[in-house]
Formats: C-alpha cells, structure tokens, sequence
C-alpha cells in the first residue's frame, strides 16, 4: 500500500501515484508511506533514484538500526513500538517493529510491514498543523521523535509500576508464581528496548553527522541531535529496569529458598519432638512376656506425664531458640549519627549512615573536598 500526502502551508492533501512526478517537481514537501513489500513499493523507490540494493535493503525486515547516505538522500532504519500486537496479546507484552526511513531534498519516505500508530499520530499532527512540517528533515524528525514518545511511557510509568507491584508481591505473605512470571514478561520488555535503543541512539548520531555534512546538508540537522540525546536517555533507562527486574529475579529465588527453608523448619520440629514419642511407643509396644510397669496402676499416666514432658521441654527448647512465638526484633538505634568530617560535624540518619557504609567513608578518605556536598552540615 502506498500513501502519498503533499505538505504546503496551506494544509495537506493526497496525491495519486500516477501524479507522483508532477508533485516531486512542484512545490511543498511529498510524503510517500510505503506498507509492506510489494511490486508497487518497490518501483516507487527505484522511482525515487533508490538503487537495487538500498531498495531490498529498505523492503527486508530485521535490519539493525543504522544511518547511511546514498545519492542525494539519507537512508535510516530504527524501531518503534508494536502497539497493536501488544493489545492482541492475552498478557500485555512489548513488541518493535522496524521502520525504515528516507530523506530526500523535497521528499521523504517511510516504510513498515504494517501499518504503524506512530504514522497514524504523526500524519495527525502534520494534518492539524502543517506549519510545524517546514523542511523534509522537520518531517522525518516528526517520525522519528513521535517513536521515542512511544518509548517514554512504557520506561517512565508502566515498566516501573508493574515493578513496584512486583516487589510488592515479593515482601508478602504469599508468593505465588504469577509474580514470576510477570518479572519474566516485563525482564523480556525491557530487553527487547535495549537491544534497539543502544544502537538507535548511536544511530541518530550518524544521521547528525551526515545531515551536516557537505554531501548532504540539512538546516535542522540539531533537531536529530535531540532525538539522539532522548534515545540515550532511554538507553540509560533500559539498563537501569533491567537491573532492578534482575534483582527482583534473584529476591524471588531467594524468597522461594526462604519459604523452603521455613517449611523445612517446621517439619523439623514436628520430627524432633515426635521422634522420642515414637520410641517410647515402639518399645511399649513390643510383645515381650515380663515387662513389669505394665501391671502397675500407675504406669499409664506415667508414661503419658514422659510424653507430655517430652513435648513441653521441646517445645520450650524451640521457643528459646526462636523457632517459634515471638522472635526478639532487632534493637536498632534511630537516633542522628554524626560523623566529624574536616572540622565539622555531619548529621545523618543512622540507617542511612549505615546504608552508604564503607563506600562513603572511602570515599571521604580519598577526596575529603567531597564530604563538602553534604547538606545540613553543623559545626561543633
């Protein structure tokens, strides 16, 4: 399928393929949005002065992103978000999609295997506003911005909050294995963002560098520039939610481990305390002909007073060694720690004294002009 809009001042209107020539030699900025791989896309391209090569290239899926120049246009490929395959999906997962990119002196091409929102959205606002579309590189960064607001959300709020519930689940009573599950599902997001957003971000820095270049220049290369600094941003941000859902992986092997180890506990106890009473019945129990105590009146509530013994002492034992009732809590000190650093005095919170530990007091050690950044700092 094959979209062309031309974009003036005056506003924006549809252009026939047949009429596309008279459009490119006319005035306005022409927007060719290319849908999947067909016989019609790919004489647009060759129609466009795109060689073979760079036309297959554009047409196959699954190409890392990069930026390259040909003749007499720019050529990028990068990754957006999949919107309508996560909402098909019974458990919401993330998905990209490549979109290749063409910049031309008065045109500008996008390619997908489907149709895209972020295409959708852009073709609204350059519809609402087409003064916002002055040159074909304000076009193409449109596109390209309108994919890292796709990113942003997911990384800011959704990735974050589905955290959240995730640590939530993982200090509560019960552990189910939905919850890991679902750090599986958002660990493979956050992936899947890394491993397009890296390169993305290094390559927007190519594109800055080739639009100003004096094969091909671009007034609005700055524009690019911002688009590489947001993705590196979200680089950033991939790293980090990986690295907590990581964590959280390992919290939740070591909580599994824990409910293990309470279980074992507990059998424990049940076995350490029936395991005198299984002796003192085997032996009563066994069909010896002179066993004296068993005439006696008083051998049955004796035998029940040991048992009975047995049973208080162990669990008294238990308890004393806090397996069981109340455990002791940690008698922890709450109170403000001050530390002398160069003559003054830092007032800390201990739990947070002891949070940073070693590392701030080496720290200090070694550059002590950097105890200088602590706030509300009191001389003695």
């Amino acid at each position: 399928m094959c979209t062309i809009r031309r974009i003036t001042g005056e506003g924006v209107e549809l252009v026939e393929l047949a009429a596309l020539d008279s459009a490119l030699a006319g005035n306005g900025i022409i927007w060719i949005d290319l849908v999947g791989r067909d016989g019609q896309n790919e004489s647009v391209l060759r129609q466009l002065g795109l060689s073979d090569l760079e036309v297959e290239d554009l047409l196959e899926t699954a190409v890392h992103p990069k930026a390259e120049i040909g003749r007499g246009h720019l050529v990028t490929v990068v990754h957006g978000l999949d919107l309508d395959y996560a909402q098909e999906q019974a458990e919401f997962e993330i998905e990209t999609i490549e979109l290749d990119g063409v910049l031309g002196p008065n045109w500008v091409v996008t390619h997908a295997d489907r149709a895209l929102e972020v295409i959708r959205a852009a073709a609204r606002m350059v519809e609402d506003d087409p003064s916002v579309i002055p040159t074909p590189c304000a076009l193409l960064h449109l596109v390209l911005d309108t994919i890292v607001d796709e990113y942003e959300p997911f990384l800011e709020q959704f990735i974050p909050q589905r955290i959240d519930a995730i640590e939530d689940a993982l200090f509560g009573d019960r552990l189910s294995t939905a919850v890991r599950r679902e750090i599986y599902l958002r660990r493979r997001d956050v992936i899947r963002l890394q491993r397009v957003t890296i390169p993305q971000a290094e390559a927007m820095r190519e594109l800055v560098r080739l639009t100003q270049s004096t094969t091909f220049a671009c007034d609005d290369a700055a524009l690019f520039r911002d688009i590489a600094d947001r993705l590196d941003r979200v680089a950033s941000l991939t790293t980090t939610l990986r690295a907590e859902l990581d964590s959280a992986f390992d919290h939740y092997f070591s909580a599994v481990a824990t409910n293990q180890n309470e279980v074992m506990r507990i059998l424990t106890m049940v076995s350490t305390i029936l395991l005198p009473l299984t002796v003192v019945a085997g032996i009563y129990g066994m069909n010896f002909t002179y066993m004296p105590e068993l005439d006696e009146r008083w051998a049955y509530p004796a035998v029940m007073g040991v048992n009975a013994t047995i049973v208080v002492v162990g669990l008294l034992f238990f308890r004393a060694r806090g397996w069981i009732g109340r455990r002791r809590s940690m008698d922890v000190h709450r109170g403000p720690l001050e530390i002398p650093v160069l003559g003054q005095v830092l007032r800390l919170p201990t739990l947070g004294a002891r949070a940073v530990g070693a590392v701030g007091r080496r720290a200090i050690r070694l550059a002590p002009w950097r105890a200088a950044r602590y706030h509300h700092v009191e001389r003695r």
